[in-house]
């Protein structure tokens, strides 16, 4: 016993001498990859609070925080110590990402974008305080603190601004001679140009088409009578890249994005597989035109709106039930597609009923007698289910409406959803690679 405690004194000794010291591993790295977080030079026990800061494309501030006990010789590791408060508890390597809200409250419900992803990284500052914060910005003394970044794509990804007959976007080659396995990746009706997704998977080995369908450039300011046509076009420019493993290509859709996803797996035979994250059975809003066939839009009930007291806009049980025999010409009908599925659903999604909306397009797939899905169902997750360590926004400002609407889940749960649905998402990838198949 005198031997071990003459060794923890020397221990301490060489800290004390050093000062307190904080280390984020990798201080540059990718936005889906964590990192590792340590501090050294504590009192034994000493109570600290761990912050990151961080500034968004566009200038806004983001900040998380939470309380953590250095142990017997002054460390802390944020792989192995467990968050007694502040924005999140437990053991959470990652927590101070994922829980990254607005700082101060001139606008709570602002979302951090990010664009220009090869340029532009997301720049945090994590410090270490004395003491157990309360409240806000009103932290201790800053005893140590470390710079990182956060980046969506690497110096080797290749991207190209498409200009390509109608289609517009922004097209993500991995590094190397390829081919490589062609994606479109599409987000939801908030419309515009939507790249950290994209090129996430170009650095993980996919040949990606960031696609926007309205509100970019050229294209029309809303989202109105939409033509399947656009989306075959991008289909091809795809498939017949020179870099793309072909015949087939996969797409991933957020949202609107997804039930169009479902639209071309249905009608454009190039698609192979459609990674729907919160996607809708029927066409909602607007009508779809695929080729003869009309699919009219499955419309929204504004009258079924509700208002929290906080001012916060409930719109779930706005979009008409998809089962409603008057708009039955709204049903996209997957059972023609010979894709297959990855259903990912944030069953606490508040924006609409996901997991209703799933099950039926499942059911609707079984009673064809097919078996061509996966389903990925994550309990209070919200809607916006985005890369891992993407900070999550339980309420959001609405582009359109201006106004703060309810997204729904719960923030640890809703990271375990990014995590894991990131993960299986690459793994099909990985796993269809080396089957030689070239679907997602």
């Amino acid at each position: 016993m005198p031997l071990l405690q003459d060794s923890t004194r020397v221990k301490r000794k060489a800290l004390d001498e050093m000062g307190v010291m904080l280390s984020v591993t990798p201080p540059v790295g990718l936005a889906d990859e964590p990192v590792h977080i340590q501090v050294r030079g504590l009192d034994p026990g000493e109570p600290v609070t761990v912050r990151a800061l961080a500034v968004s494309y566009y200038g806004r501030l983001f900040q998380s925080r939470a309380h953590y006990e250095a142990d017997g010789v002054g460390t802390l590791d944020l792989t192995r110590d467990s968050s007694q408060g502040g924005d999140y508890t437990g053991v959470e390597p990652m927590g101070l990402m994922w829980s990254l809200t607005p700082a101060g409250m001139e606008n709570p419900y602002v979302r951090m974008v990010q664009r220009s992803v090869l340029k532009k990284p997301l720049r945090l500052e994590v410090t270490v305080h004395r003491a157990h914060n309360q409240t806000g910005l009103l932290l201790g003394q800053v005893l140590a603190s470390a710079r990182v970044e956060r980046w969506y794509a690497t110096p080797e990804i290749r991207a190209i601004r498409v200009r390509e007959g109608a289609v517009r976007g922004s097209f993500f080659l991995p590094a190397g001679d390829g081919p490589f396995p062609g994606v479109i990746d599409m987000f939801g009706d908030e419309g515009g140009l939507h790249e950290f997704r994209a090129s996430l998977l170009a650095c993980r080995g996919f040949a990606t088409l960031a696609l926007p369908y309205f509100a970019f450039e050229d294209l029309p300011p809303i989202m109105k009578d939409l033509n399947l046509d656009y989306f075959a076009q991008a289909a091809k420019f795809v498939q017949n890249h020179p870099k793309v493993k072909g015949p087939k290509i996969g797409v991933i859709g957020s949202g609107k994005g997804a039930e169009l996803a479902f639209s071309m797996a249905t009608f454009l035979p190039e698609v192979a597989a459609v990674v729907s994250i919160n996607g809708c059975i029927s066409n909602t809003g607007t009508a779809l035109q695929c080729g003869q066939v009309i699919l009219p839009g499955l419309p929204f009930d504004l009258d079924k709106i509700t208002v929290t007291s906080s001012g916060v806009y409930d719109v779930k049980e706005t979009l008409v039930d998809p089962l409603d025999p008057a708009y039955g010409d709204s049903l996209i009908p997957i059972e023609k597609a010979d894709s297959h599925f990855l259903f990912v659903v944030g069953e606490d999604d508040k924006q609409w009923n996901s997991s209703l909306y799933a099950d039926l397009a499942i059911k609707r797939l079984e009673e064809h007698g097919k078996k061509n899905y996966t389903l990925l169902s994550y309990p209070n997750a919200g809607h916006r289910i985005d890369p891992p360590n993407s900070p999550f926004f339980p309420v959001a400002l609405d582009r359109w409406l201006g106004v703060p609407v309810l997204g729904g889940g719960q923030c640890k749960a809703h990271a375990i959803a990014q995590e894991e649905s990131w993960k299986k998402i690459l793994d099909k990838q990985q796993s269809n690679a080396e089957n030689g198949s070239q679907c997602l």
